[in-house]
């Protein structure tokens, strides 16, 4: 069987990380399944870890009037989840598994222990995660756009 670090190293959220700091992650790092229709993070709840969507898909949900969700974003392998760990600490959707999913979950205390011990790692990660927000961002923007046409 293929190792954690191996297969962390494949993800293209780590793919190109320095492989000292993809070491020094594997110690926060656990591999989960999902099934269909499991949550993996509710609204307002403490978001405690990021994951890192190795297969599978994940809807992004929002409560609209009458608690109705509405899928505002699919997440798909390669993408991350559950950026909110670092500030303010909640999760700000409901994210549920379309299918069977399977993830890499990284710790969010563990995370933030090693990148404050590792200002480089640190760095690079953070840097990272602007990237992934800053494209989530515009992809919103784009939806936005098509729904007002």
């Amino acid at each position: 069987m293929e190792d954690l670090e191996r297969i962390l190293r494949k993800h293209p959220f780590l793919e190109d990380l320095d492989p000292e700091h993809v070491k020094l992650i594997v110690g926060c790092a656990k591999n989960l399944r999902f099934q269909p229709g499991e949550y993996l993070s509710h609204e307002g709840d403490e978001e405690a870890s990021l994951f890192l969507i190795r297969r599978g898909t994940v809807a992004v949900e929002a409560q609209g009037p009458g608690g109705q969700a509405t899928c505002i974003e699919t997440l798909m392998p390669g993408d991350v989840m559950g950026i909110s760990w670092i500030a303010p600490n909640k999760a700000h959707f409901d994210c549920r598994a379309r299918d069977t999913v399977h993830a890499f979950s990284l710790d969010a205390q563990c995370l933030l222990k090693k990148m404050n011990e590792d200002p480089a790692l640190g760095f690079a990660l953070t840097t990272r995660l602007l990237d992934n927000t800053h494209e989530r961002l515009s992809r919103l923007r784009l939806q936005q756009l098509d729904v007002y046409r």
